[in-house]
């Protein structure tokens, strides 16, 4: 089991004129004490318009910052949104963070959830997949070809050198997020490694992954070789105390669930749901119910500090027992979002003190 950090930069109001600024500067600190303490990997989400939930649009520049600040820890984008980028302009700015990172770059890939990020970009949702599946043909050619070209649906490119190339060969790590088993089936039969995000529920991470194993078995790759590896995300928050676990635990959870419900009010308001194609519909209808929570009997965040799912918080004991579970899954590495709204940068970095004192030296004592 390895260990990352996850990130989306989570800003909650109320702001003042250097709040945004600052939050960035603490990432950055949580960044080198991470390595010091013995995390592995730094992924950072792309999300765009998400006000407090995500402030962190063009992740491939702030780890091209933390690049120059760490010399071990693997630099992941997770997940790129491919339907609005380019993939030639993915591949060019990927590879210049793999050079300045001394190759250490994982390029993860998705297509977003909901419209809301798609329509300012003028990406229709009907197309996201289809678009998904031509970029990450396009991708690892693009990095490893001398000269490099490709007609397609969406993208018709003349013979080109595509420019710089990365340090890794035969090309960077390239993983995809696996929220449906049709997509996990289809990361699986390209030969991608797969992201799932604990917050989908025990049942749900377990299926995904056993899809997705299956499917890999039989691999054809796209790119040069078969990434095939699961890595988990999570939200952590971690005390030594039981009492304190229990009272700030349950606010930090109170105020990631409610902005969870926020998040749907927010992504599908206007749409109505005879215009969502049939690919999406189970967002929608998801999203629909959340929003309109909470409901009697749904998950509260009490919930969620005494019984330890779907989100690791608790003591370090706790956080080991959490972590097990999932890599009896076939999990193989486990990257939390520490950095969660209300948490102050002190708070953060106790969290990722108690992983590196405790919850990694766990699992490395068992590592042949």
């Amino acid at each position: 089991m390895r260990f990352g950090l996850f990130y989306q930069i989570q800003v909650p109001k109320p702001w003042n004129p250097g709040t945004e600024a600052g939050r960035f500067m603490e990432v950055l600190d949580q960044a080198v004490y991470a390595e010091e303490m013995g995390f592995e990997s730094l992924w950072f989400s792309e999300h765009h318009f998400r006000p407090e939930w995500s402030h962190n649009s063009a992740p491939d520049l702030t780890l091209a910052a933390i690049s120059q600040r760490t010399t071990r820890m693997r630099l992941g984008v997770a997940v790129v949104l491919v339907p609005i980028h380019h993939p030639l302009h993915v591949a060019q700015r990927m590879a210049t963070l793999d050079i300045l990172s001394n190759g250490r770059v994982d390029l993860g890939v998705g297509r977003t959830g909901y419209p809301y990020q798609l329509t300012p970009y003028g990406t229709n949702i009907e197309h996201t997949r289809a678009m998904w599946e031509e970029s990450l043909r396009i991708i690892p050619r693009a990095w490893s070809d001398e000269t490099f070209s490709h007609e397609g649906r969406y993208y018709n490119i003349p013979p080109r050198d595509v420019l710089p190339k990365p340090v890794q060969k035969p090309h960077p790590p390239i993983w995809s997020a696996c929220m449906t088993d049709e997509t996990a089936r289809l990361t699986g039969e390209m030969g991608f490694g797969a992201l799932v995000g604990t917050d989908a529920g025990v049942d749900t991470v377990e299926r995904t992954i056993s899809v997705y194993k299956e499917a890999v078995g039989s691999a054809r790759p796209v790119g040069k070789f078969v990434n095939n590896h699961v890595a988990a995300m999570s939200t952590a928050y971690c005390h030594e105390s039981k009492e304190t676990v229990r009272e700030r635990g349950t606010e930090i959870m109170d105020w990631y669930m409610e902005q969870q419900r926020a998040r749907a009010r927010l992504v599908w308001r206007g749409v109505d749901r005879e215009s969502v194609s049939p690919d999406y519909l189970g967002y929608f209808d998801k999203d629909l119910h959340l929003a309109q929570g909470p409901h009697p009997g749904d998950r509260k965040p009490r919930d969620v500090v005494e019984k330890g799912q779907p989100y690791c918080v608790g003591d370090p004991d706790d956080c080991i027992r959490f972590v097990e579970h999932y890599e009896a899954m076939g999990v193989e590495e486990f990257f939390p979002l520490v950095q969660i709204g209300p948490m102050s940068h002190q708070e953060v970095l106790n969290t990722i003190r108690l992983f590196g004192e405790y919850v990694i030296p766990h699992f490395k004592s068992r590592a042949p």
